[in-house]
């Protein structure tokens, strides 16, 4: 039996948390999406994520009042809490979709957050579609 090694899928706001600064971490996540602001992730985009074999979402966005476009990531924060009551419903752990709000323009803090996040999605186990 091999090890489960969760999928992540991350989407990354270039102006809070720097993704062009890799600072390595793109070794340890291979499917990180860079986007202009966390208020631009849909709820289709995360769905799709979880349709397409992700085991977890995480999106990194800017801290309180730092947001380049002023709300996006307020509008995150509530597409977020709202999506997590829904996969509830249909039997998905919520904790497997996270928000982070922070700024890390060097890219120092992002791999200590992925590595959280998968830490908590390997104890949860494979993400099993219904059918």
């Amino acid at each position: 039996m091999t090890e489960f090694t969760p999928k992540l899928v991350c989407f990354s706001c270039k102006f809070g948390w720097g993704y062009l600064n890799t600072n390595g971490y793109e070794k340890q996540l291979k499917n990180l999406i860079p986007i202009t602001c966390s208020g631009k992730v849909d709820t289709t985009h995360i769905i799709d994520a979880f349709k397409e074999g992700a085991d977890g979402v995480l999106i990194l966005g800017c801290p309180d009042r730092g947001c380049h476009f002023q709300t996006g990531n307020y509008q995150a924060r509530k597409r977020i809490l709202l999506l997590r009551k829904v996969l509830k419903e249909f039997g998905i752990d919520p904790g497997r979709l996270k928000i982070a709000l922070n700024i890390d323009p060097e890219g120092a803090q992002i791999p200590v957050v992925i590595d959280a996040m998968k830490k908590e999605i390997k104890n949860l186990g494979p993400l099993r579609p219904a059918v």
